[in-house]
């Protein structure tokens, strides 16, 4: 039932595209070894995001963005785009799901994008001056290397549709909080962050907000915000808001943090205070299987 809301959203985007008759994507991509191996490629990604700015790294690349992953997936089956970039976890999830799909095993600033740590390094975003960031900070180094990898695979496990019966990272919850740590994320990025209809997986936190019923959170953002949580002594509290809007939800004091698989860049650190980085990967190019 993940995500089901999705499927009619995809479907229409799908149709539009065939529709649309454009020129489809021909290039093999499955072949290269580096990035300068796509050129000429047509290359999507999330608008908005590192992501956008990495993929015109690529010689003579032919790019486009879109708002949501779920938009590039669809854009890719349809034909229309060669790959687009994405996160490893992010990879390895939608290739779990679909045996058509792959992706190219890139390699930050060796065979794969240029990148600095914080460019593919993910972060709790704070409002300026947020007194929670060096509290925070202390309680997400608390979580070791092999605690937040074994969670990350568990995430793409269970977004991936496989069982997992027990979550690397627990904590136990606050009998009596002493307030609410309200979190923004997409709910719609997995293995980061997805949304369950109706059934909860393990771990999965309900979705506030109006319209909301009987929708849940869970993936790799939703259990370090709960972690976060309890150990701060507060309840939790997620709401999904679309990517664009994660920034100026924040701001306006709607929200007090956004976890959401987000990297602390320099021009995003010029509105946000970041705490430490609580996850890092590599940005890889998922393709359609000739």
């Amino acid at each position: 039932m993940r995500r089901i809301f999705a499927i009619a959203l995809a479907v229409m985007m799908l149709l539009s595209l065939a529709a649309c008759g454009g020129e489809a994507a021909k290039m093999d991509v499955s072949a290269a070894k580096n990035i300068s191996d796509l050129k000429g490629a047509k290359i999507a990604a999330q608008t908005g995001t590192f992501h956008a700015d990495a993929m015109m790294q690529i010689p003579e690349v032919q790019s486009s963005t879109l708002p949501e992953f779920a938009d590039l997936l669809t854009a890719l089956k349809a034909g229309t785009i060669d790959g687009y970039v994405a996160e490893e976890p992010t990879a390895i999830e939608v290739c779990l799901g679909d045996d058509s799909l792959d992706y190219l095993h890139l390699v930050n600033n060796d065979t794969g994008f240029s990148a600095t740590d914080a460019d593919v390094g993910i972060a709790v975003g704070l409002k300026t001056g947020n007194e929670l960031r060096e509290q925070i900070n202390t309680i997400l180094a608390e979580i070791s290397t092999e605690t937040r990898a074994e969670l990350m695979n568990q995430m793409v496990q269970l977004s991936a549709g496989k069982e997992v019966t027990s979550l690397a990272l627990t904590s136990e919850a606050p009998e009596n909080p002493t307030g609410t740590l309200k979190v923004a994320m997409e709910c719609a990025y997995a293995p980061f962050n997805w949304t369950d209809m109706d059934t909860p997986s393990i771990g999965a936190v309900p979705i506030s907000g109006e319209g909301k019923e009987n929708m849940y959170a869970n993936g790799y953002d939703v259990q370090i915000a709960q972690y976060i949580a309890n150990k701060l002594g507060m309840k939790l509290e997620i709401y999904a808001i679309e990517w664009d809007g994660l920034i100026p939800a924040l701001d306006s004091g709607a929200v007090d943090a956004i976890v959401a698989g987000m990297s602390p860049t320099a021009e995003r650190e010029e509105q946000v205070d970041f705490t430490d980085v609580y996850y890092s990967s590599n940005l890889v190019i998922i393709y359609k299987k000739k």
